[in-house]
This record gives C-alpha cells, structure tokens and sequence, in this order.
C-alpha cells in the first residue's frame, strides 16, 4: 500500500505552492508570509534542530524530512545537518545557534519548549535565517511558518467517540505524552473540552506516560488496582494504548473501547485481541510539508503563516485498510513516504 498524499487543508496554501517566480509585497494575500527577501540560487543548506529519535513517531517523522530533501528534492539541497537535544531546550537552544553559525539556508525546528525557544528563535531569524516551525510553536510570531495538526481537535476527536460509545456514562481513564508539552496539554484541553458534553462520564484517572508503552502499562496497572471498574481509555497514541491494553490482559479485565493511533504495532493488537478502538492520526508527514514550504520560502514564493495538516480517522471496521502484517511494529499507516522508502525501513 502506497498511502495517498495528502492534501492541504487551506485553500490558500496551495494557491501559495502555485505561484511562480518572486512577488512583490503588495501582492502577498492575507494570512501569507512574503519570503522575496529570502529567496537565493539553489543548491541549499538545510539544518534541523530536532527533538531526536525517541520513539517511532519521531523515527517517521525524522524520515519525512529525510526523504524530502534527500529525494523529493535533491536537486535543491546541498546538504542536511540535523541536531538532537532530547527535549532538553537548553542544548535545543545551543542547537539552533551551531546550525545558524554553520550557515544553513533554511532551519527547521521542533521546539522542544514554546517559551524557553523564544530569544534563539528571533536571533536566528535576525541573522537572516527563515525558521520553519514544525509540530509545535514558539512564543513569538517571528518566524516564516508554522505547521502543525490541530491537537485540541485531536483531543476533542477521543472525547466526543468515546462519548458516544458510553451513552449511558462511565468512568473513563486518560493517558497523555509528556507533561507541559504543549502538544501534550493542547490533546488533554481537547479532552476535556469533548467530554463537557458527557457530563455522566467521569475521569477516575490522568497519567503523563511520555508516548511509552512501558510507562502507560505502569499507569494502568495502578488505576486497574483503584478502580474495579473501567469502561474506557482515552490514550494519546497506539504505543499508550498498546500498554494500557498489556495491563488489562494481564489482570483479566475485559478491553473496554479506547482510542489510539496509526501505529502498526497498535493495529496488530487490536486485531490480535479484536478491540474496538478510534484510531486518530498523529500527522507525521507534516514534516514533508515543512521541507515544500522550505522550497518555496528559498525561491521567493509567498507561503502562509500558519497550515493546519489534517488529521485522519478510522476505527475498527477499517483496521484492514491501514494494517499492514508485512512490515514491523515501527511503521505508521498515515505516511507520505514512497514504497521503498517505507520497505526499507519497516520491511520485516
């Protein structure tokens, strides 16, 4: 399977990636970013100060950037220099400022921190280097654009499914990412915001397990021993969802619905055990986004300020479509990356 590539959701945006050659400011429509002053003959330097590869979802998303400027567009760049803090925003920001002595072109930037990345995000952009936002923003409008899925919809998307799932109410269990990520936090307010119209449906337990199927397991282990009953799980993610479920077999507790993601780990599970589930798309591939709208920003082309990615849905009665047994756990069904790409990275 070959996953569709997909499409803007803002009309503009693709106005944008249409327009040729380098316009005049007066030109430029609103909501969109004038980039003439940095447009340069190709090829380009590319430089990344990322979050580093901590679990599969940033493996594909790294692999999204990867194949875009590796061969999407080869012809255009020169050369990728890619960083790793760790969620530190301490060695984040000692990050950008290397990539920005080195002379990069473009700089994209997972911030691992919307207010600590504020002053090395305007000083990059003062020293004439357009910053690229990905996934999550920065507390300052000085940088070119920002691409990002929309997590409170995300958010809202498990609450209102789980709502309807449990119409009669219930006590549901939430487990989120990181504390104080924005993305994390951002998912948790679309939570609440969801279940504000289930008022039967109460939360008897809330545990930040980082994305890991380990710590999610823990988590459920201690709200299976305080809760006799659980008739939902609202999990940011497959891997989560893949240790709450662990935890229930292992205490002989019925799977009560949960939600989730596209990981083919997750997937395998609920076939395995025959779980009904919401899958919500975490977005990886707006990284590729990221390096089309590099592309346009270094020729000159306006591009918009902020693009929402959009987010994909599925439950189980699709779970064939998007499963795929022939590749490893690691794989994400909602890529754009091409056959060979995901072959050679997740082929069993």
């Amino acid at each position: 399977m070959r996953t569709v590539r997909a499409m803007l959701v803002l009309s503009m945006v693709m106005m944008a990636l249409g327009v040729t050659a380098a316009v005049g400011a007066e030109q430029v429509l609103p909501g969109m970013v004038d980039t003439s002053k940095y447009a340069k003959p190709a090829p380009w330097l590319a430089g990344r100060a990322g979050l580093g590869d901590t679990n599969a979802w940033m493996t594909m998303f790294g692999l999204h950037f990867r194949y875009g400027i590796e061969e999407k567009y080869a012809d255009f760049f020169k050369g990728y220099r890619v960083t790793s803090c760790f969620w530190n925003p301490v060695q984040q920001i000692a990050d950008i400022e290397s990539l920005v002595a080195q002379g990069v072109d473009i700089l994209f930037i997972d911030p691992a921190s919307e207010a600590a990345l504020v002053g090395a995000v305007e000083e990059a952009m003062d020293a004439g280097v357009p910053v690229v936002l990905a996934s999550t923003r920065v507390n300052t409008d000085k940088f070119v654009t920002w691409v990002s899925r929309d997590n409170i919809k995300a958010g809202y998307l498990y609450a209102d499914w789980m709502g309807k799932k449990l119409p009669n109410g219930g006590k549901v269990v939430v487990l989120m990412g990181i504390a104080g990520s924005s993305y994390a936090e951002d998912v948790l307010r679309g939570v609440r915001q969801g279940l504000a119209a289930y008022p039967n449906i109460e939360i008897v337990g809330l545990a930040y397990c980082d994305w890991s199927p380990v710590k999610a397991k823990q988590a459920m282990e201690a709200f299976i021993q305080a809760n006799p009953k659980i008739d939902g799980v609202i999990a940011d993610g497959g891997q989560m969802a893949l240790g709450a479920v662990e935890a229930l077999l292992d205490a002989g507790r019925p799977i009560p619905p949960i939600t989730a993601d596209d990981w083919n780990g997750w997937l395998r599970m609920a076939k395995e055990h025959d779980i009904d589930f919401l899958a919500v798309s975490g977005g990886n591939p707006l990284a590729l986004t990221c390096v089309d709208l590099a592309v346009q920003i270094l020729q000159g082309k306006p591009v918009p300020k902020i693009v929402e990615y959009p987010i994909v849905t599925f439950e189980k009665d699709q779970l064939d479509k998007y499963y795929r047994p022939d590749l490893n756990d690691q794989y994400f069904a909602i890529h754009e990356l091409p056959e060979s790409w995901v072959v050679k990275y997740y082929g069993k």
